[in-house]
């Protein structure tokens, strides 16, 4: 199937643009976003979207970067249709269900890209105003878009959004998908999609990776946000310990390392979430740190 056919795209730079050249008195969700009620409901079931007035004050500070900004999604959208078609290819999917929905937007400086349900299924968001240079947002664009395609596999938009044994597979899934395809780089670049100066973290994530696998191990049937925060997101946790921020994703791409030893990319992104769980109960306890 063409790349072409796997992509529906919908740029809402271009909206966004034409709001911020007219200007108030009109609230920003209802001009900017006035014709994607689904995006709408989509962004405020994170709360990130939630206040008017925080919404308006962070997207207004975005409206003189209006060339910057347009030039961004022209780079993402160039980017998109090779980008799906080769995590598709990697991970066995075909195009069932219809092709992948991406969302190219105006954020709130906050989340570069992420992968959210969007009438039903996951769908792809990516936010220019946060995206690196050309050369990492295929990084980006593939780590995602594997988290979707996954989705059509497996429906992971059903697994507990604070699991920390269904993140640890699907982070480490996303991130081996995206190592493959672009071979060669050190791990802290897919783990922080080119982003520079994660060196030291990786460094540190490797010194302590006894107590850091332990911990793991305690929590791996925890669902709920504080024990997930440690290990997957950049805010304070109280249960985080001075443990390193996202450390969960270098646990995760080095347990889905040890199962690709045995599996597919295509098996394992069909496995549903109680072989998850087992599969990274065995492979937790001997699992050596990335090399």
């Amino acid at each position: 199937m063409p790349p072409t056919d796997l992509l529906r795209v919908r740029d809402l730079v271009p909206d966004f643009l034409g709001c911020a050249e007219a200007g108030p008195p009109q609230p920003w969700t209802s001009r900017y976003l006035a014709g994607h009620p689904d995006v709408v409901r989509a962004l405020r079931r994170d709360g990130d979207w939630s206040d008017a007035a925080g919404v308006a004050a962070a997207l207004d500070g975005l409206r003189d970067r209006a060339a910057d900004l347009a030039a961004r999604a022209e780079t993402v959208r160039a980017a998109l249709p090779d980008g799906v078609a080769a995590v598709a290819g990697a991970l066995g999917w075909s195009g069932d269900g219809g092709p992948v929905e991406c969302v190219v937007l105006v954020g709130l400086n906050q989340a570069n890209g992420w992968a959210g349900e969007l009438d039903g299924r996951y769908a792809l968001f990516l936010a220019v105003e946060q995206l690196g240079p050309p050369e990492d947002v295929d990084l980006l664009v593939r780590h995602e878009a594997a988290h979707v395609v996954h989705d059509r596999g497996a429906a992971i938009r059903d697994w507990p959004e604070c699991g920390v044994a269904n993140a640890l597979f699907t982070e480490g899934l996303a991130t081996q998908v995206t190592a493959e395809l672009d071979p060669g780089r050190p791990d802290e670049e897919y783990l922080w999609f080119g982003r520079p100066g994660h060196r030291q973290w990786l460094d540190e994530c490797r010194r302590r990776w006894p107590e850091i696998l332990r911990r793991v191990r305690a929590d791996l049937d925890a669902t709920d946000a504080d024990h997930y925060a440690p290990y997957f997101l950049m805010r304070d946790s109280p249960l985080a310990g001075g443990l390193p921020k996202r450390c969960g994703y270098l646990v995760g791409l080095a347990a889905v390392r040890h199962l690709r030893r045995h599996h597919s990319l295509r098996d394992l992104a069909t496995w549903p979430l109680p072989r998850v769980r087992t599969e990274l109960a065995v492979a937790l306890p001997d699992l050596p740190p990335p090399p």
